[in-house]
């Protein structure tokens, strides 16, 4: 007998002949037609080299070698149905030693990760975390492939398709430096308009919220230097008058940095929406669903809670 063409599929029909002794009550056990479980019974009689089972007024009676088979792989199925029922029903966040990755922007590193960190360090001591940073049009092949298994921040290109659950919505904001010479408390869109900016374009990220309200009046800004990433703009504008629009909760990544403020915009932009994703096949496994409650439980839910 050839073990590599004894499939599962085949073993189920096996035992439900032997169990029932009767080829269509076999079928209706496992949703198949009298005719799948008799072509089956042929493949496995070739395989076996044996009749298997004898048709009898008592029913389908097995033979010796069939009945040398059905107590062995009974327990087998069983022992392995238990085992895979066991391994996807249970999860124990202190010995897992399970790796999970996260896709999160620069101002999430500095914001989320070192909440999430430090309280895995405590309940799941051997855990390890993987932080992604990709392009954010690389995003939706990252999680569906399961190179990523959640993705956190303002991302409508993945609202389709994905589960998710909302966070906080914010606000954007102008931030300058705190003894900017033109810009007092507030300012006007005469005085942003005519300010040189920094840009954040974080690679893969088509038109923003920013760029789209600036559409709507058609307006333009003047921008003087383009980033990838957020981290530099706060640096250079301490010592420059350039401005830069960024979230509000950007300003609790610049809880050390001096000498920046921020002053609301003179127009009207759309509140950004931070969420939590991940994938519809990844929604029932139990170490994923304990790691989401976790994140959920720890990242705030609204702005004000960043700054308690």
């Amino acid at each position: 007998m050839e073990a590599a063409s004894f499939d599962l599929n085949l073993v189920r029909i096996l035992l439900a002949v032997a169990k029932h002794r009767n080829v269509t009550e076999a079928g209706r056990e496992l949703g198949l037609t009298q005719s799948s479980v008799s072509h089956s019974l042929k493949r496995l009689r070739v395989l076996c080299n044996d009749p298997l089972f004898v048709r009898t007024s008592a029913g389908m009676l097995p033979t010796p070698a069939a009945n040398a088979m059905i107590e062995p792989l009974d327990k087998a199925l069983s022992v392995l149905l238990q085992s895979f029922v066991g391994t996807t029903s249970q999860f124990d966040p202190f010995t897992t030693n399970r790796t999970f990755s996260i896709l999160l922007s620069d101002i999430g590193q500095l914001i989320y990760l070192p909440l999430i960190a430090a309280h895995i360090a405590q309940v799941a001591p051997q855990l390890r975390l993987r932080v992604l940073h990709l392009r954010i049009d690389a995003y939706r092949e990252a999680l569906a492939a399961g190179e990523a298994d959640f993705a956190i921040g303002h991302l409508p290109a993945l609202m389709g398709g994905f589960r998710q659950v909302s966070l906080f919505q914010d606000p954007y904001v102008c931030m300058l430096r705190a003894d900017h010479p033109h810009i007092r408390e507030k300012i006007t869109l005469a005085q942003y308009l005519d300010a040189s900016h920094i840009a954040v374009e974080p690679p893969g990220r088509g038109p923003g919220l920013l760029e789209q309200a600036l559409g709507r009046i058609r307006s333009k800004r003047k921008v003087a230097l383009i980033l990838p990433h957020f981290f530099a703009g706060p640096l250079i504008l301490r010592n420059s008058d350039h401005l830069m629009t960024a979230p509000n909760f950007a300003r609790f990544a610049l809880s050390d940095l001096h000498n920046i403020r921020a002053v609301p915009l003179p127009f009207r932009v759309k509140k950004l929406s931070v969420k939590l994703l991940w994938h519809e096949r990844m929604h029932r496994d139990p170490g994923h669903q304990w790691m989401r409650g976790l994140i959920l439980d720890l990242l705030p839910r609204s702005t004000s809670q960043l700054e308690n």
